[in-house]
């Protein structure tokens, strides 16, 4: 049974997969191995689009079922049309899902998979995993991201807001082959539309760039999800 969720409506979903746990029985092999032999079984058609990526999310539930998460970007979706179709069309065929285990018990937890559909059908071969290299910012060699979250801090303007509390917003961009940033949205606002606006605005503001991401050697769109922790200041 499948269904879609929202994932700010669950109450117990880990959002990230447990280190030393794979979500797919036989692992990632295993998994680009079936979604292979579904795409033939089920005569599934190839992406016009060679380029085509989709960074696909699922909830494992604690029953070994799965549910589609609704996703937010949907220009990033409609770029990706196709490969984003497969994921979910595929999905509904694989079986060997596996739960997350915490505590000695089962757990609904997010698991994510990269589809690069030119990779998955004539191109295809045994023990396929694709070959990712993760996008880095300004080219550091060292904590990238605590240098992105200090560039990002530098041009927070927060003395314009007159409560002095700790707030949580989860942003996601793009990542785009030349390392630039675009399609910047806010997958968790904090609900204060001026506030919420200057978030952005900062992401925007942000004028390095980032080695791209790339799959097989070739820089690739890549979204990125970015969480920002900070605490506004009162003004006196």
């Amino acid at each position: 049974m499948l269904s879609f969720v929202n994932l700010f409506s669950q109450n117990k979903v880990l959002t990230e997969f447990p280190k030393n746990q794979l979500p797919y029985i036989g692992g990632y092999e295993a998994y680009y191995n079936d979604f292979h032999n579904i795409i033939a079984e089920q005569n599934l058609q190839p992406c016009n689009n060679k380029n085509e990526l989709y960074q696909f999310s699922v909830l494992i539930t604690s029953d070994a079922s799965i549910k589609f998460i609704k996703d937010v970007n949907e220009q990033y979706v409609e770029k990706n049309k196709c490969a984003y179709n497969l994921a979910r069309q595929v999905a509904q065929y694989q079986k060997n899902w596996n739960p997350a285990i915490v505590d000695g018990l089962k757990e609904n937890a997010i698991a994510r998979f990269i589809i690069y559909p030119d990779d998955l059908f004539e191109n295809f071969r045994n023990g396929y995993t694709p070959v990712f290299t993760a996008p880095v910012f300004n080219l550091s060699e060292k904590d990238h991201l605590g240098e992105f979250q200090k560039d990002l801090l530098s041009k927070l303007d927060l003395r314009r807001f007159d409560w002095n509390d700790i707030f949580t917003v989860e942003t996601e961009f793009i990542i785009n082959k030349e390392g630039k940033m675009e399609n910047i949205i806010l997958t968790k606002p904090s609900g204060l539309h001026e506030f919420d606006k200057m978030i952005i605005n900062s992401y925007k503001s942000i004028r390095k760039k980032w080695k791209p991401a790339t799959i097989n050697g070739i820089p690739i769109d890549y979204r990125f999800k970015h969480t920002l922790r900070a605490v506004t200041d009162p003004q006196y």
